[in-house]
């Protein structure tokens, strides 16, 4: 299947070679910074397109990836399905719960695929831990702690840096924990949050989130972006018969990606020192929906919900309150 890839700077040029892995073929390239789009296209063989919108609209184009900062994904998806294209769009899905909306909407009327990349769905380590609580290996969960962070990233333009575009490290970072904390324990019905976003212009974000399921359990999940370097991943599940923890520092799975000229990373990417990338394997599982073999194990509704709980925590730390799912 031939793919445009929308945002060529470190997302963009890092999940173009697990899309090709995975059977698509890179045929156009578009990024605001041309010198981006026209490395990338350069390394494919691909056209290089003046803007997203022309991109979608591009006979050549079966698919779409969008790699961009995140108050600008919805557009873009709406225009790839008005134009008939498939879609890969990078978590968290819109900024705001609107712009879900009318982009899922539109993708519903044109009948195309939107596959959102929730990628810790497809971490092995994580995939252990999900196959370990349904086994009842460790009875029933009643408690679950994770941490996710450590060095700001900056991207084109300082974008993360910027709480409007990105929603800081609580809609950008663990809106991951959030995602696979459904996707394994079920619907939340609360959550309570307090973070320290004044100084994220500077590159300091932290946040604290607990979160009641349906079922009972409860979670706290942690997020930083205000730790001098590096990047780490812990998560702890206690049930009645037994705990199971795993910490990223105990393994080389933790990865950055810099930005030219400096210290402080574009794009923080954890990483995995196994043979297939949980990035390849969400590609992959995306490329076998698009052939009609299988469900994709993320669905844009989970995308939804994900940034549900991630608004939903930023909400309460703004008001100071618990807010109801």
């Amino acid at each position: 299947m031939r793919l445009g890839i929308i945002g060529c700077g470190v997302l963009g040029r890092f999940h173009a070679p697990m899309a090709v892995k995975a059977g698509f073929q890179i045929v156009a390239c578009t990024d605001p910074v041309r010198a981006n789009a026209n490395v990338l296209a350069a390394e494919h063989n691909a056209v290089v397109v003046d803007d997203a919108l022309a991109l979608c609209a591009l006979d050549i184009v079966d698919v779409v990836a969008i790699c961009t900062p995140t108050h600008v994904h919805a557009q873009i998806v709406v225009a790839a399905a008005q134009n008939g294209k498939h879609i890969f769009c990078e978590k968290p899905f819109c900024r705001t719960l609107p712009q879900c909306e009318e982009a899922l909407a539109a993708v519903k009327k044109a009948g195309v695929k939107l596959f959102v990349g929730h990628v810790v769905r497809y971490f092995q380590e994580f995939c252990a831990i999900k196959h370990q609580i349904d086994d009842g290996k460790v009875g029933k969960p009643g408690f679950v702690r994770t941490f996710r962070g450590g060095q700001s990233p900056l991207g084109e333009g300082s974008w993360f840096r910027d709480f409007d575009k990105s929603g800081g490290v609580t809609l950008d970072c663990i809106i991951h924990d959030f995602d696979w904390l459904r996707y394994v324990f079920g619907d939340p019905d609360r959550v309570f949050a307090q973070d320290l976003r004044e100084r994220i212009d500077e590159g300091i974000d932290y946040a604290m989130v607990t979160l009641r399921f349906k079922s009972g359990l409860i979670a706290t999940v942690t997020g930083s972006w205000a730790h001098p370097s590096g990047f780490k991943v812990k998560a702890e599940v206690c049930g009645d018969k037994g705990m199971i923890t795993y910490d990223s520092s105990e393994a080389p799975i933790a990865s950055q990606l810099r930005g030219a000229g400096g210290t402080t990373p574009g794009v923080v990417l954890p990483a995995s020192p196994v043979a297939d990338s949980p990035y390849y394997l969400e590609w992959k599982d995306f490329h076998g929906w698009l052939e009609g073999k299988h469900t994709p194990r993320v669905t844009p509704e989970d995308a939804v919900w994900a940034v549900r709980m991630g608004l939903g925590a930023i909400e309460s730390a703004e008001t100071g309150q618990p807010v109801s799912f």
